[in-house]
């Protein structure tokens, strides 16, 4: 009887047991699931900004940042182009502020930017305002 591996050649299956190790060694890294997927910041879990709702003339958000440093920080408000729209320096160790923006016409995208010496937290909001008609005929 002639055994099996008298043809085996080390140099022509070298290629093919190389790639076979690397698609194994590839396989088991697709499984691994990383630890941590996003690092969340302290001041990020302080930072709230709700929508309230709509006056007469304006959208109605309501902001709300405990500072517990008590460490001076930055509120900025932006417009659709990244424009600012207002930007004022506060140290209060519980803020909270209710921030009008004046209705337009459309779409608006608002962000609210919490800043301080080390961190910046953004929220970032899409308003849409649409006008409707509703009439009513009754037959008298």
């Amino acid at each position: 009887m002639k055994p099996v591996f008298s043809k085996f050649n080390l140099k022509k299956s070298a290629p093919v047991l190389a790639a076979a190790l690397l698609l194994s060694l590839g396989s088991a890294s697709v499984h691994a699931s990383p630890i941590i997927e996003k690092i969340v910041s302290p001041v990020d879990q302080e930072v709230s900004v709700n929508y309230v709702g709509v006056t007469e003339n304006n959208f109605v958000f309501h902001l709300n940042f405990d500072n517990k440093s008590g460490e001076k920080f930055w509120l900025i408000v932006k417009n659709d182009a990244g424009e600012i729209v207002y930007q004022q320096a506060y140290k209060d160790a519980h803020f909270s502020k209710t921030i009008r923006l004046p209705k337009e016409e459309g779409e608006i995208h608002p962000t609210f930017v919490i800043r301080t010496a080390n961190e910046q937290v953004e929220r970032r909001f899409v308003v849409n305002r649409k006008i409707s008609e509703n009439v009513i005929v009754t037959q008298l």
